[in-house]
């Protein structure tokens, strides 16, 4: 099969020595890889007509693709998501929801009980689409189906494959539901570390909040994890009451009783942190985890946030979306205002996101390795946002142009492995994935609103 393919006129931002480097040029595909970046002249560009991108070539694998003046990027990564959110939009939520530990109670560990294996699947589906139309190729996702565990990983595993995504996978373990399905919640998590990893698939072992965990299931966990050298998917101290919770019951930061555990390691990661204290950065620090931010969900839940200029830089700082949506790039640009509101300061804020941009990059590595960069010899992986820079824009500015130009609009095109995922915002057949879930999502809802009458 031939799949050579060039994209022409676009502002390629190669991810070189931990910065962007716009050139502009041509990227020359051939056989999945990029053989070439080939510079041309943006003033001779700017001085022939305007026309409408109309690809040489039908062919989905060979021709051309004309950016016309657009930024290309490598893809992008959200590194806490829940696919199994994708059915909670509107849902009847009669129970309280004042504070946090009410939101859970009466939305997320109701609707986590209504998921079916063909829930668990459309949820998938509707993610998966999410992620290219926003221009995230990798996911890790942080899954809870109780009355579904065997094999849920697996089917959201099947679905992003078959959707060409790449993801690190994991299932959340609590103790809410009692021993029995703690139990089988480890086992899934173990049967997918252990046999269904790929070079495109990882595993992460889930945890739930350590306050729904008590020492005997950590224990448990400990025992049943110590040979496989995984990494821990944990949310830890969302809420201050997680924090308050480990400290009163245990007398131990929400750290110290990881590091208990033996949970803290080089690919766990740690997800939201908003009231994490010293002693538990120190900790992350040593064990060399990762901490992820999700700025849009912490204001959703009215939770407090992470200040990210106080995170030690040894520790990674990378973003996530915690299943309210998968757009990265809006994510970037909310964390970036946080930061310069929470410190007051209008100049804070762009060291930041360079830093988060290329921890990004690192950790992806750890997992995956080869990491697409735009680079000659890399995977065709990339994605094209509908952002003509008007202004003149080199590896110096790159970060002013990326925050306030490419991060307001919408990418239009997704490569993987040099041929289309999205094509000028079409991705196909996405129409036949909404009716499905519409009509899934109904008897979601019936079994939702079952949930809220139980005592």
């Amino acid at each position: 099969m031939n799949n050579n393919i060039r994209i022409k006129n676009a502002f390629i931002c190669q991810f070189i020595d931990g910065s962007f480097h716009p050139v502009f040029g041509d990227i020359i595909i051939e056989d999945d890889l990029i053989h070439e970046i080939k510079q041309t002249s943006y003033t001779d560009f700017l001085k022939k007509p305007v026309k409408r991108n109309v690809p040489e070539s039908d062919d989905n694998n060979g021709g051309e693709y004309d950016a016309q003046g657009r930024i290309v990027l490598p893809p992008l990564t959200n590194f806490h998501e829940h696919i199994y959110s994708r059915l909670s939009k509107g849902l009847p939520v009669t129970g309280r929801m004042d504070n946090f530990v009410e939101i859970l109670e009466n939305l997320w560990w109701k609707l986590d009980r209504t998921l079916s294996e063909q829930a668990v699947e459309v949820s998938a589906e509707l993610a998966a689409i999410e992620a290219i139309k926003n221009g995230v190729l990798t996911l890790f996702d942080h899954h809870s189906s109780p009355d579904f565990i065997h094999d849920s990983e697996n089917i959201i595993k099947k679905v992003l494959k078959t959707r060409e995504l790449n993801a690190v996978l994991s299932y959340e373990v609590s103790d809410r539901n009692g021993e029995e399905n703690m139990k089988h919640a480890v086992e899934e998590n173990l049967s997918f570390i252990k046999y269904r990893t790929t070079a495109d698939f990882k595993g992460q072992f889930g945890l739930h909040a350590l306050f729904t965990l008590s020492d005997s299931t950590l224990k448990y966990i400990q025992e049943e994890t110590q040979d496989l050298g995984c990494g821990y998917h944990i949310h830890a101290a969302e809420d201050i009451f997680d924090a308050q919770f480990s400290e009163e019951k245990y007398g131990l930061t929400i750290c110290e009783r990881l590091e208990k555990f033996n949970m803290l390691n080089e690919l766990s990661f740690l997800a939201h942190g908003n009231h994490l204290v010293e002693r538990d950065f120190e900790l992350i620090s040593k064990y060399n985890s990762s901490l992820i931010h999700n700025p849009d969900s912490n204001f959703n839940n009215a939770v407090g946030t992470l200040n990210i200029a106080n995170v030690p830089k040894e520790i990674p700082l990378l973003l996530g979306t915690d299943g309210m949506h998968c757009n990265m790039l809006k994510t970037i640009k909310m964390a970036f205002l946080t930061c310069r509101h929470i410190n007051k300061s209008s100049v804070i804020g762009f060291d930041i996101i360079a830093r988060i941009l290329k921890d990004s990059f690192d950790i992806h590595d750890r997992f995956f390795g080869n990491t697409p960069r735009l680079c000659k010899g890399d995977p065709a992986d990339f994605i094209v946002l509908d952002y003509c820079p008007y202004t003149p824009i080199d590896k110096d500015n790159f970060l002013g142009h990326f925050l306030y130009g490419a991060c307001e609009t919408a990418v239009r095109t997704v490569f993987k492995k040099g041929h289309y995922l999205m094509k000028d915002f079409v991705v196909d057949p996405e129409e036949e994935v909404y009716k499905k879930a519409y009509n899934i999502s109904k008897e979601i809802r019936e079994k939702f609103q079952f949930l809220q009458d139980e005592k």
